[in-house]
């Protein structure tokens, strides 16, 4: 007989945020190892500020889902300040921002609570993260229905935040005994990587819950079953914005040197933007023959740039050494080889060499190395299936069941047949 888990998100399909992906890859898996999902997550106008995008192609399981309105006043205050001339509305957005403990998602809790005690009994809550007040009604909801609290961490919290920008900000200080509080009433904890574990482990201690590293997963599921679109040139491929220490510059610079050292041929494209380093960078040295970029475009007219592209472009800055990003799976998914670009040691080129689906580059030199493999068509690509296992959805659906299955003194279920194996009928 199945247990019940509530899984509390902030986003769900057609919301194409990036913290859907891992619940609606959970929910999906779920059934076949011995646990029934019911989705709570609170209706998008109430509490994102601007519409979000949608992503249609999103294929959403048969599962019992609550999509729970409320009344936000942060959010409400903030669509009124969004009426005021910029320069006056942007201070006191900013304000508003410092002012919340830590976001508007504890608004959400009285309205959650009311929903989940409406819902059937259920044998655990599971509540993904950030945004970071979500975890708020995650912890009443799982005191108000008297079952164990599983938090999952797919970025680092206050470890890892930056400092508020004004002065009557809330202190950081009381950032920590909020996120101390909520840690400490968990039955157990989930993290993408050990790296956001350690973090947390130094600055708060571990008091006996099981915390365990549980990667994200890519999803067969989500491929868009689209034709390839091959274009003339060898073509390296972006997608998405670039920030921070994943700065395009240095690829830049290294699609710059390829060409004069006489390898015309290639192509970089852009569907994104450019981080203000790379803009300058371009500007300086432009590049009409090689560089395109274009706006972000959706998800189902990207999947045939993605699979027709002779290389698939992946920045890793310092900062992001132990994460996998969202956009690692993405490209697995589309099975064109990956060039990636950043710290030799991180855990994005590990993937990459030991799963056989490209070339990683390190420094300017090996870079354009790899360029010059692209604009030949000589990009390395022979998939390891054992490797590539490891970081399915089935293996991250498996590792959150067994965690389920520890903080419910459940035996850890044994499915005959995963999704993955119905879908290829193995």
């Amino acid at each position: 007989m199945n247990r019940r888990v509530l899984m509390i998100t902030a986003a769900w399909p057609p919301v194409g945020r990036v913290g859907a992906r891992r619940p609606l890859r959970l929910a999906r898996r779920l059934p076949a190892l011995g646990w029934t999902p019911i989705v709570l997550t609170p209706t998008p106008e109430c509490v994102f500020r601007a519409p979000p995008a949608v992503d249609h192609s999103l294929v959403e399981p048969p599962v019992e889902v609550h999509r729970v309105p409320a009344f936000i006043p942060s959010t409400r205050l903030d669509r009124l300040i969004g009426r005021l001339p910029r320069v006056v509305a942007r201070p006191l957005r900013v304000l508003l921002s410092d002012l919340l403990f830590p976001d508007q998602y504890p608004e959400w809790t009285r309205a959650a609570v009311a929903a989940a005690k409406a819902v059937a009994p259920v044998d655990a809550v599971w509540v993904t993260g950030g945004p970071w007040g979500i975890f708020v009604p995650g912890r009443a909801v799982a005191r108000a229905l008297g079952v164990p609290l599983v938090l999952d961490y797919r970025d680092p919290w206050t470890v890892d935040t930056p400092a508020r920008r004004t002065p009557i900000a809330i202190p950081r200080p009381a950032l920590r005994w909020l996120e101390r509080r909520v840690l400490r009433e968990a039955a157990g904890v989930m993290f993408v990587n050990d790296d956001i574990l350690q973090k947390t482990r130094a600055a708060f201690g571990h008091h006996g819950a099981p915390w365990r590293v549980i990667p994200n997963g890519f999803d067969p599921a989500d491929v868009v079953d689209v034709a390839p679109i091959r274009p003339l040139r060898p073509t390296l491929l972006y997608t998405g914005n670039c920030f921070g220490s994943r700065s395009m510059a240095p690829v830049l610079a290294g699609v710059a040197d390829a060409a004069n050292s006489g390898h015309q041929g290639m192509q970089l494209r852009v569907f994104g933007e450019l981080d203000p380093l790379a803009r300058r960078a371009l500007a300086d040295r432009p590049q009409p023959d090689h560089v395109e970029v274009h706006d972000r475009i959706p998800a189902a007219e990207l999947a045939g740039h993605l699979r027709g592209a002779d290389a698939l472009l992946l920045i890793i800055g310092d900062g992001h050494r132990t994460a996998l990003s969202a956009k690692v799976f993405d490209y697995i998914q589309a099975g064109r080889p990956i060039l990636g670009y950043g710290p030799a040691d991180s855990a994005a080129a590990d993937l990459v060499r030991s799963c056989g689906v490209g070339l990683w580059a390190h420094d300017h030199p090996t870079l354009v190395a790899a360029l010059r493999r692209l604009e030949q068509r000589r990009m390395p690509y022979a998939p390891v299936a054992s490797q590539i296992a490891l970081y399915s959805a089935d293996t991250m659906a498996q590792r959150t069941v067994d965690l389920l299955d520890a903080v419910t003194a459940r035996p850890a279920a044994t499915p005959s047949v995963t999704p993955a194996a119905q879908a290829t009928g193995r």
